[in-house]
């Protein structure tokens, strides 16, 4: 009477039973686990997995267990063995009992996969550059976008993070809503980023410098030269001693007031005006006045990041009154002089 040996294979995995789910945070400490993952398709595997067979026969019990590696000649096993050439690989095994009876081989199909990801590190809005310098405002998504490679196991996760040795998951390693990754503190800082396979498979930790701002730009009156004397004193324009009773910035209709902005990180972008009741416009050169007695001017810019500043509203009144002069006949102390009729003279 014929009877059946039965041959088991196990995944040996040193770390843990799957790679379900990937680590919350990694970092420079990180040690790849050994790792066996299925897809619902196909199963894959890393190099650190090792292949262990065992057999049972319950009667004249077992000789020996043999096995095969993609399709090459039995050979008997012995110990536990490692696959180390990435690619699809068919791993054939059977048993042979006391009584000379052979099992029919068994076929297990796995994907080595010790191959890193690709990542590129992205965002929502275009980085500006200057020189060698990058910016970003507080506003931008940052997330990492992730490659495997043909036969890879697929994307578990990306990290992204400030802290080389603490980098946090977002997402997998796609634009999405749970990638995105925000830098809030103003001022320079490396952005760090790394993505990871499903069989544990961790890309180099890669750097990307950029200086965060969060300042939008201060809008001023450009100072146009203009030197006034008032009542004997002299200032120039625009100054606070300048304004009429109602606060209002006294110009002229023969010059022309500019506006300026300045901004200590990433520069100003374009600066944008509001005359009375229009609406904002791009400002390009100096606004002259004309007719309107009163022009109400809002003004406010925008960064090479983005960041707006808040209107800064300016009141001129336009000055078209022309001086009204007298004549006065005084004597040697300042008195008025009182006019002699003639008909007075005798």
């Amino acid at each position: 009477m014929k009877k059946t040996v039965v041959v088991f294979m196990m995944v040996l995995l040193a770390a843990f039973a799957a790679f379900a789910q990937a680590p919350e945070s990694v970092g420079t400490d990180y040690i790849r686990p050994a790792v066996h993952y299925f897809d619902g398709t196909t199963d894959y595997v890393n190099s650190d997995v090792f292949f262990k067979l065992s057999s049972t026969d319950e009667e004249t019990g077992l000789n020996y267990i043999s096995f095969s590696l993609d399709g090459g000649t039995f050979m008997v096993y012995r110990n536990p063995f490692q696959i180390l050439d990435e690619g699809k690989h068919d791993i054939s095994y059977r048993g042979f009992d006391n009584s000379h009876n052979l099992e029919n081989s068994k076929t297990f199909s796995v994907v080595v996969d010790n191959t890193a990801p690709k990542t590129f590190l992205e965002t929502d809005k275009p980085i500006y550059t200057s020189g060698l310098l990058q910016y970003c405002s507080a506003d931008t998504n940052w997330y990492v976008r992730a490659k495997d490679n043909v036969l890879g196991s697929g994307i578990a996760a990306g990290y992204i993070g400030t802290d080389f040795d603490m980098l946090s998951a977002y997402g997998k390693g796609v634009e999405a809503e749970d990638a995105y990754y925000n830098l809030t503190s103003e001022g320079p800082t490396n952005v760090y980023y790394t993505a990871i396979d499903n069989v544990g498979n961790l890309s180099p930790i890669e750097m990307f410098s950029v200086i965060v701002d969060t300042t939008p730009p201060t809008v001023t009156v450009e100072n146009n030269n203009r030197l006034i004397n008032r009542e004997g004193l002299y200032t120039v324009f625009p100054s606070e001693d300048l304004v009429d009773s109602e606060g209002r910035i006294i110009v002229s209709t023969n010059e022309a007031v500019s506006f300026s902005a300045t901004d200590e990180l990433s520069g100003v972008d374009a600066i944008y005006i509001k005359i009375n009741d229009g609406e904002f416009t791009k400002y390009v050169e100096p606004i002259r006045f004309s007719t309107s007695d009163v022009y109400t001017i809002e003004v406010n810019a925008v960064d090479n990041v983005g960041n707006v500043s808040e209107p800064v509203q300016y009141v001129f009144f336009v000055d078209k009154i022309t001086p009204n002069s007298l004549l006065e006949l005084v004597d040697v102390n300042g008195n008025e002089l009182t006019p002699v009729q003639a008909d007075e003279i005798q």
